[in-house]
């Protein structure tokens, strides 16, 4: 039985679900996290039952082989990939973070999880970024108003021949912006293997409260770079 002020924590969880919904622009990222950050892990993805980290981190450990690090988490946020990463207990991992929210970089920073983080906006390009990683992987930024499938090839600058990609995309947003056709032609031209597409929750279905989209999926890409 959930108590008053469980109901109200959930209540909040939900409109801050809304609220990165309703985010269109990358600037709009930018000032909605800045009041976000602080809130994110416990009144967002603990009340919610938000097992997408958790979820990224086992397709990942399913996929991948021990020449796949240092690892890139695109969309870092606070770190729960990282975490649930850790928590897989699949031995070192080099793990750099990037995010275009500099509030987001600074609660990730406290876990130590990360070797270095980046505060960086992929819709302008990746020139100043490192090339060398050996996986790149991110859970809960190929959504409405975050990044599209136009940034899926720009993701390829960052690795070499083998690199896993581990691509999370909002299920119905995939569907809507035209990820298999950018897929699709990145397999025409040579430049990545045949992606395996798997349909995971974003949400534990168990989670009681008042998250109307308790039943929102994630279509996971996995491939990699030739």
């Amino acid at each position: 039985m959930i108590n008053g002020s469980e109901e109200k924590n959930k209540e909040k969880a939900a409109r801050l679900l809304e609220g990165a919904y309703a985010v269109v622009t990358p600037s709009d990222s930018v000032s909605y996290y800045k009041e976000f950050a602080g809130i994110y892990d416990d009144q967002f993805a603990q009340q919610l039952g938000y097992v997408y980290p958790h979820m990224l981190a086992e397709v990942y450990s399913d996929s991948a082989l021990q020449t796949d690090n240092p690892i890139l988490d695109v969309g870092c946020g606070t770190g729960l990939v990282a975490q649930a990463l850790a928590d897989a207990g699949k031995g070192h991992l080099d793990i750099d973070g990037l995010d275009i929210s500099a509030d987001m970089l600074k609660n990730a920073a406290k876990k130590n999880l990360y070797r270095s983080l980046y505060e960086a906006d992929l819709t302008l390009g990746t020139e100043a970024l490192r090339g060398d990683y050996g996986a790149i992987v991110s859970a809960g930024t190929f959504t409405f108003g975050h990044l599209g499938p136009q940034v899926l090839p720009e993701l390829l600058s960052l690795g070499k021949a083998g690199t896993l990609h581990c691509i999370g995309v909002n299920s119905v947003y995939y569907e809507e912006q035209g990820f298999m056709a950018t897929l699709e032609t990145m397999v025409g031209q040579n430049l990545i293997t045949q992606p395996e597409t798997l349909v995971k929750n974003i949400y534990a279905s168990e989670q009681p409260g008042n998250n109307e989209h308790i039943n929102d999926t994630a279509t996971v890409l996995v491939y990699r770079q030739k």
